[in-house]
């Protein structure tokens, strides 16, 4: 039986994270989520990882705030604390964690809890329907 490596997190993750800041306008995130073709920003501060907006915040936000205007910032509509996972957790951790946390995105930190990626349950799918060979 031939032995085949884990798939880790650094494995499934999409490299490139769009970012935001906490002062960015509502409107000004959702124009990058729609450019980009992604389902969520991280909000940064300093380099800092403060907070992600996602497409089921933005749901949440019309619901509440009824529309989205560009006084309407980050800061008072991002989700935090953020869940993260390292580089090296197996795709069976990640897929745990998210499951426990109830969240569609992971961000991947490095050993100096550097951003270095995020994961998406459109990750999951993908590396799911490789490995099934759908």
């Amino acid at each position: 039986m031939s032995q085949h490596r884990q798939l880790t997190a650094t494995d499934i993750m999409t490299k490139r994270v769009v970012t935001g800041e906490p002062n960015d306008s509502l409107s000004g995130i959702a124009a990058e989520m729609q450019r980009h073709n992604i389902g969520s920003v991280v909000i940064e501060e300093n380099r800092k990882v403060v907070g992600i907006l996602t497409e089921r915040d933005f749901v949440r936000i019309v619901e509440q705030v009824g529309m989205i205007l560009d006084r309407n910032l980050a800061i008072h509509h991002m989700s935090k604390p953020v869940v993260t996972v390292q580089s090296d957790a197996s795709v069976a951790d990640v897929i745990k964690l998210m499951k426990e946390k109830h969240v569609r995105h992971l961000i991947v930190l490095n050993k100096n809890q550097k951003v270095v990626g995020i994961i998406s349950s459109r990750d999951l799918m993908k590396v799911a329907t490789d490995v099934m060979s759908i």
